[in-house]
């Protein structure tokens, strides 16, 4: 049985300044601080050797993290042109971040509790580390297009992280840059049709200091489309198709795929208030599900098995009426409770202070 016991305390401050410049243009600066504390796992001194390749352990001596976040948002909205722009800037500073620190095993090596490690395994362990920053930049802008009765919204960001990390003792840096750029045009037809056509992309660069091998550049590419179409007597449509497009990852990772929706159905009773809905997922048979994730050693790929094709029939009922209330509700409960109107000692009152009251729905 390991026992370990750990306190932490904290004085985190924060600061938030607001200006309304004018009409429609506000802009909002603020600083806060939080703190990260180590899990259980990460505290434990005990070797996870399930998997002889990669073997894992605690750090009883990990410190909480502190991180520092100074951002501001800046917004302008035009109602008269029905335009808006919004920018927002994040930069986050970490105290004792908490790192992974890996050793490779280059011949037999012993470690506690008897662990063999065997050559060309490796073992990880959290530590304390400072030099973590990251920033984040975006922007957004939309505009109407009166002529297709549509609305445009384009949008651009840039991040930037830096993680520090040991290798076998060495300290180093994984330094990770992202570019975003996107577009949405959605419509503003009417209340029975409605569509969306929309893109985002992104161009991803990792540098290692530690392992030059690691370096690598990722570009992801998404489109999709939105379709939802009603008619007054309550029948309806909805199709969405999505494309995804990698390049840049492990080998038999780059390729792309559509993930295609539709449902069809019927609204009836009063007020159309109940809906009955038929719909397919993924009717080509290409979901799939690729995650990439880069960290100060490392740098994974995965694919994980996700839901096909499947077919669904739904019945919705909404609930829309909550009742009425009395127009006097304080002569409503006087009646309730048998009271004379106005109750005892307060003419029109109602009971008075301190006095029984009941809320009905």
């Amino acid at each position: 049985v390991y026992t370990i016991a750990k306190s932490f305390s904290n004085l985190l401050p924060s600061l938030m300044w607001r200006k309304k410049m004018t009409s429609g243009k506000n802009i909002n600066v603020y600083y806060r601080t939080n703190a990260n504390t180590p899990s259980v796992s990460q505290l434990q001194d005990v070797v996870d050797n399930s998997n002889s390749l990669l073997l894992s352990t605690g750090n009883p001596d990990l410190r909480q993290q502190v991180n520092h976040t100074l951002g501001s948002r800046y917004s302008a909205t035009n109602a008269a042109k029905a335009t808006s722009f919004f920018a927002s800037v994040f930069t986050q500073l970490s105290q004792d971040y908490i790192a992974t620190a890996t050793f490779t095993a280059r011949r037999d090596t012993i470690l506690s509790n008897n662990v063999l490690m065997k050559p060309g395994s490796q073992l990880s362990k959290p530590v304390n580390l400072n030099g973590y920053a990251s920033t984040r930049l975006f922007l957004t802008y939309g505009l109407p297009v009166k002529k297709l009765k549509s609305n445009i919204n384009i949008n651009s960001g840039l991040s930037w992280s830096r993680m520090p990390g040991l290798a076998n003792g060495v300290e180093g840096r994984s330094d990770n840059y992202t570019v975003t750029a996107g577009a949405v045009f959605s419509s503003n037809i009417s209340q029975y049709v409605d569509f969306t056509l929309s893109y985002s992309g992104a161009f991803s660069t990792a540098e290692n200091s530690i392992s030059p091998d690691l370096n690598s550049k990722y570009v992801n590419n998404s489109i999709g489309a939105q379709c939802n179409l009603l008619n007054k007597k309550g029948w309806f449509f909805n199709t969405d198709l999505t494309g995804q497009y990698y390049s840049g990852l492990s080998e038999g990772y780059d390729q792309g795929y559509w993930l295609w929706n539709a449902a069809a159905g019927k609204k009836f009773l009063k007020n159309q208030s109940g809906e009955i809905k038929f719909s397919v997922f993924d009717i080509l048979r290409q979901n799939q599900s690729i995650t990439r994730t880069v960290n100060e050693t490392s740098i994974q790929d995965v694919r994980n098995t996700v839901l096909r094709r499947f077919f669904m029939l739904t019945f919705t009922y909404k609930l829309r009426n909550f009742g009425i209330p009395p127009k006097n509700p304080g002569r409503e409960r006087d009646r309730e409770w048998g009271m004379p109107p106005g109750g005892p000692g307060f003419p029109g009152g109602g009971g008075g202070p301190g006095g029984p009251g009941r809320m009905t729905w």
